[in-house]
């Protein structure tokens, strides 16, 4: 068996080693990894460019997450229980002996292979496999496995040299994207309850709505506003009614679905976008979180607790954009403070 000799990223390997043709795959590759932002569109692009220049059936990205294990991220050709399950220690197999290492491999035959021998599966209709690190100033941040060429070859030393360099520029792009993924995060949440904010609210509110026209699909928005608020920060002080705004934010957050959309609209007044809910359901959705406030303890200092007033208004009953669903939701929550706080109104 032939194994590559040490790994160097692809941008440092010299272009004089590549043929006309493996330059142009690299330039095309580059330009389109560089021409987006998005983690999820680099790692797509690349898994369709490998697909494509190294005529593959197999193809996995894995990155190392927090907990220093890698996990497959996206992958072509995999069944989802296999993408989803699979979770390797550094060392571990084939990626986690690249991970480990940094070194790309050119696996001949795995069945063979005294490092990572094991009976071949029925998917894999050749036993050749290529692996090499996603690195980055000299941290491998992931791994990209290609396996089961179509013409059912073995892949050669022209093809690891390419899946190298591809990944090594590869590397480069997903962290850029990932940097400016955290910048944008960063910048859509409010600081104080870690929740989107009032930019942030308009925009998924806009978007939201679209979809829901697109689909003839109803949706909700509840505008929250905490009562008496104003006499809680006279009584306790502003450091303790920043703490109670974050405790407020948390429950909210807590108690919403994997779908609602949760924002600080502004001071003491939150925004629930709720997605597939309509008349029939809103009201219930908006209690729940009225009485989850109402028990919460809001302060570990101990100060009183705290209510809010909720209003409620649904696409496409009684607004048809964003503007006027907001309109609405204030005009219902402006009632619910009319007639006492501490309670829901939604349009009938």
């Amino acid at each position: 068996m032939s194994e590559a000799a040490p790994a160097r990223s692809g941008p440092d390997i010299p272009v004089v080693e590549y043929r006309g043709e493996e330059l142009a795959i690299l330039f095309d590759t580059i330009h389109d990894l560089t021409s987006t932002l998005s983690v999820r569109e680099v790692i797509e692009r690349l898994l369709d460019r490998v697909i494509t220049h190294l005529d593959s059936e197999i193809t996995s990205i894995l990155l190392v997450g927090a907990d220093g294990r890698l996990g497959i991220q996206h992958a072509r050709g995999l069944p989802e229980d296999v993408i989803a399950s699979t979770s390797l220690g550094m060392g571990d197999g084939i990626s986690g002996y690249v991970a480990e290492s940094g070194t790309p491999l050119l696996i001949e035959d795995i069945e063979t292979d005294a490092r990572f021998r094991r009976s071949n599966h029925e998917r894999y209709y050749t036993h050749s496999a290529l692996s090499a690190p996603l690195r980055i100033q000299g941290t491998v941040i992931g791994v990209i496995n290609v396996n089961n060429k179509r013409d059912r070859t073995c892949y050669t030393m022209n093809d690891l040299r390419l899946i190298e360099a591809m990944a090594g520029y590869a590397a480069v792009a997903l962290k850029n994207a990932q940097r400016f993924e955290e910048a944008l995060e960063r910048a859509q949440r409010d600081p104080l309850t870690g929740l989107a904010n009032h930019g942030h609210f308009w925009s998924t509110l806009t978007k939201e709505i679209d979809r829901a026209k697109r689909y003839e699909r109803q949706l909700s928005l509840a505008m929250i506003d905490v009562d008496h608020f104003k006499e809680f920060n006279d009584q306790y002080g502003h450091v303790e009614g920043d703490r109670a705004l974050a405790r407020v934010a948390h429950v909210i957050r807590d108690r919403s679905r994997a779908h609602d959309f949760v924002a600080r609209y502004g001071g003491e007044e939150f925004s629930l976008i709720l997605p597939e809910t309509g008349e029939g359901g809103q009201r219930a959705v908006a209690e729940k979180f009225r009485k989850a406030v109402q028990e919460a303890t809001l302060s570990p200092a101990g100060p009183g607790k705290l209510t809010v007033s909720i209003g409620v208004a649904s696409f496409p009953r009684d607004a048809a954009d964003p503007n006027g669903i907001v309109e609405a939701a204030d005009a219902k929550l402006y009632e619910a403070k009319a007639e006492g706080r501490n309670c829901v109104c939604v349009t009938d």
